[in-house]
């Protein structure tokens, strides 16, 4: 067994596409293990505010865990990750007296780049896809709700040996 990496990333983004009418800011971080070899796993977090869906406002929370890749050496490392886990929304049509919330099974894939600066610090780029197939006829919700992250954040990375 060799070597492992770990990258902590927070990031800020925009949520945009799908069934997201108006783009938003968000904010999140992810963190992730990989190996020698370039494939590892992550966890990732974003959470977006106040995010237009039609004539909806809502809170989009994801909470995400991939198998990832990237590149395992060189200034610039291109990566791509898919995974699966939770999508929390809340919110309901105007006027909205009290929000609803929801917790759905969703999936997300995406990649980027990530370029290196010295051996603790990157700024990574990457753009995502979020998906889940749930109903919530009751909510008057988007089906199958959707949207594209695009992000941008600072890398802290550290060896981790065995």
């Amino acid at each position: 067994m060799g070597a492992f990496v770990g990258f902590f990333t927070p990031f800020v983004g925009a949520a945009a596409g799908g069934e997201v009418s108006q783009g938003n800011m968000l904010f999140g971080a992810s963190v992730s293990v990989q190996e020698q070899d370039g494939w590892g796993a992550e966890l990732d977090f974003a959470h977006a505010g106040d995010t237009e869906a039609g004539r909806q406002e809502l809170d989009v929370t994801t909470y995400m865990v991939n198998a990832s890749w990237i590149k395992p050496a060189g200034m610039i490392r291109p990566f791509g990750m898919a995974g699966a886990g939770v999508m929390q929304i809340n919110g309901c049509d105007e006027p909205c007296a009290r929000a609803a919330r929801t917790y759905d099974f969703g999936v997300t894939a995406g990649g980027g780049v990530l370029a290196v600066l010295n051996d603790v610090v990157g700024v990574r780029g990457d753009v995502r896809y979020f998906f889940t197939g749930a109903d919530h006829l009751d909510l008057g919700r988007p089906d199958n709700f959707s949207f594209w992250r695009v992000s941008l954040g600072v890398t802290l990375m550290w060896a981790i040996l065995p």
